[in-house]
């Protein structure tokens, strides 16, 4: 979690205002919380076009402009705000309209902590996902790696596939490791939909109990079973007008697959406990990391639910397949990083470093590599990263392939026994030329990527690009 916050709070009520502020403070006391009040939804619409919040946190019932309508003008003004509605128990028929309608979540009154911490948790946690990505503006209007990270082949095939799925409406299934990236693919389709400005809603089928999986799909009505004391909203209703991204959906038993093929196919389901109804337009998106087909097999895994999910999937290579990738990984984690540890002196990662990161198989795929860098950011004193500063699986893992250091690289520059007068400025300025153009030619002429590939800060790329004439439209898709 970031260690600053900017939250709006909007409430008629001043009380309400300052005890929901007080809550907050007091809950996460590690965090620097900027709180802003709006006491009417006029006001908290001004305040957020004036400055960017992590949260707002907004009644509905309130004069001038009410808490329905100020959301509808928010998301219009900038679909990324995280905006929670707070309402009365009784008024949850708002709570529906205010989650069709784009808010994140919905909070009952009066405030709980519990239930403020979790959703104050979950909206940065995905604000922060939404961030990496850079989605303030569509990532394929222009040149796509300067939005997603990630330059070679396979990654290039995934985001043309992203780009064609933002402009339909069906099915999706992600396919891929763990840590490859799934949720990031779904948000990323989402957020560059038509569908952006409504609601996107997460479940981890693997992490719910399984005798509530069916309540958090659906919902329930108060007294559907023992513990039911009140009425609960699914997510395939709080997901209506958005997306739903149903992750590890390998892990989902049976009977429900068959509830969950009913809702594809007709587009409506019956919460637990009740007797009507509901319609849902949720797009759905899921992901595994499992053998489907395997599953299939096995009769663990409805064919034809599969089918269904399976009408344009999209398969994340392994870290270990796009070794190539992972400089400017590294760079997009530094830069991440430097924000949460401002006093850390790191500014980039020495050329031995990449060369065993490059070399590690990394099982845990891009969760575990940013891992690798925020532990660096710990015990490195340096301005670059080491290789001492590594965890000792990738360095010996490393040692066993045989990675050698980049230096070694300019062991022939200089002709065995050479005799003629040498000339240190002509030789390292020629070096320099030829590594920019190895970069440029590597990165196809590509400025960003290659500023992150080659660990070199824009301004003197452009500078050296500019002193020894390079022309880098030769290097553009060669």
């Amino acid at each position: 979690m970031s260690e600053q916050l900017s939250v709006l709070i909007v409430d008629d009520e001043a009380e309400l205002r300052k005890s929901v502020g007080q809550v907050l403070t007091s809950q996460f006391p590690q965090i620097k919380i900027e709180i802003t009040e709006a006491e009417d939804g006029l006001s908290a619409l001004q305040k957020v076009k004036a400055a960017d919040f992590d949260l707002v946190m907004m009644d509905v019932k309130m004069p001038n402009m009410n808490g329905l309508e100020a959301l509808e003008q928010i998301k219009q003004h900038d679909p990324r705000t995280f905006v929670v509605i707070m309402t009365a128990h009784s008024n949850y028929q708002d709570a529906i309209v205010a989650i069709r309608e784009g808010a994140y979540d919905y909070i009952e009154k009066p405030v709980s902590r519990d239930r403020l911490s979790e959703i104050v948790n979950k909206s940065l946690e995905a604000r922060e996902l939404v961030s990496n990505l850079a989605l303030s503006n569509p990532i394929f209007d222009d040149d796509i790696d300067s939005e997603f990270v990630g330059g070679s082949d396979k990654m290039r095939e995934v985001f043309d596939l992203i780009y064609k799925l933002c402009k339909v409406d069906t099915t999706v299934l992600v396919r891929g490791e763990n840590g490859t990236g799934k949720e990031l693919v779904a948000r990323a389709i989402h957020f560059n939909s038509p569908r952006k400005s409504g609601p996107f809603v997460a479940i981890n089928c693997g992490a719910i109990a399984e005798n509530l999986v069916e309540s958090e799909f659906f919902g329930h009505e108060k007294g559907a079973f023992t513990g039911a004391i009140e009425r609960k909203i699914g997510q395939f209703q709080l997901a209506n007008n958005g997306t739903l991204f149903l992750d590890e959906i390998g892990e989902l038993r049976p009977d429900l697959q068959v509830k969950l093929l009913r809702v594809l196919q007709e587009k409506k389901f019956i919460p637990v406990g009740g007797s009507r109804e509901v319609k849902t337009n949720a797009r759905i998106i899921a992901a595994t990391n499992r053998n489907i087909e395997k599953m299939i097999e096995d009769g663990d895994f409805r064919e034809d639910l599969f089918y269904r999910l399976n009408v344009l999937p999209i398969f994340l290579p392994p870290l270990r397949d796009r070794a190539e990738d992972i400089p400017a990984l590294v760079q997009s984690f530094i830069k991440k990083f430097s924000k949460q540890h401002p006093s850390s002196p790191i500014t980039g990662a020495a050329s031995e470093t990449i060369a065993l990161l490059k070399a590690h198989r990394w099982p845990g795929n891009i969760r575990e590599l940013e891992n690798t860098i925020e532990r660096a950011f710990i015990v490195e004193s340096q301005s670059v990263i080491r290789p001492e500063s590594l965890p000792e699986s990738v360095r010996s893992e490393a040692r066993k392939a045989g990675a050698a250091p980049a230096a070694v690289a300019m062991k022939s520059a200089i002709p065995a026994g050479a005799t003629s007068p040498l000339d240190y400025e002509r030789f390292k300025e020629d070096a320099e030329k030829d590594f920019i153009i190895s970069a440029l030619r590597a990165n196809k002429g590509r400025i960003n990527q290659t500023v992150a590939h080659a660990n070199i800060p824009k301004n003197t790329l452009l500078r050296k690009i500019k002193k020894y004439g390079i022309n880098v439209k030769e290097y553009l898709e060669s």
